[in-house]
């Protein structure tokens, strides 16, 4: 931007030169070129922001009321068969590495008999094959609770 700037400043200088030289002024001009003439503007040379002379008093325009932000959306929660159908459903649709599939209630009953807490620490920190969090490493931990009662659910 300041390139634009310096260029069109440049031109603005080197065409203000070029006219004086020539000999070129209001002066010379003929008494009746001068009553019919309009004179045309002086070009504007644009400068760099942070040497602009400060507006007088009058001009400054009154700040606009602050805008508030929008809202964020509260994260919406995933039920758990969301979850499951996206994160889970590779290895425990299949029973990958000794993963209880979903629904099997001889796979699942040693398992709910731990109590909710034990398999919640299990896939929590991980066990066996499965990584801490199984595969879901973006959920919460009401939604790795919400899939994980759906899964006991399921395999009740």
């Amino acid at each position: 931007m300041s390139l634009k700037l310096n260029k069109q400043f440049l031109l603005s200088v080197l065409t203000v030169s070029a006219l004086t030289i020539s000999g070129c002024s209001d002066k010379e001009t003929a008494p009746e070129q001068k009553a019919t003439a309009t004179p045309e503007p002086a070009p504007q040379v644009a400068e760099p922001a942070q040497s602009e002379p400060a507006k007088p008093e009058a001009e400054v325009a009154e700040p606009a009321a602050p805008v508030e932000a929008p809202a964020e959306p509260a994260a919406v929660a995933r039920d758990g068969q969301t979850i499951y159908k996206t994160a889970c459903i590779a290895c425990h649709d299949a029973g990958v590495a000794g993963a209880p599939k979903l629904g099997d209630k001889a796979a699942w009953a040693p398992r709910i008999a731990k109590g909710s807490d034990a398999l919640y620490s299990n896939l929590q920190n991980g066990l066996n094959a499965m990584p801490p969090k199984g595969t879901c490493m973006n959920c919460s931990e009401d939604e790795l609770k919400a899939v994980l009662d759906y899964m006991i659910k399921q395999g009740s």
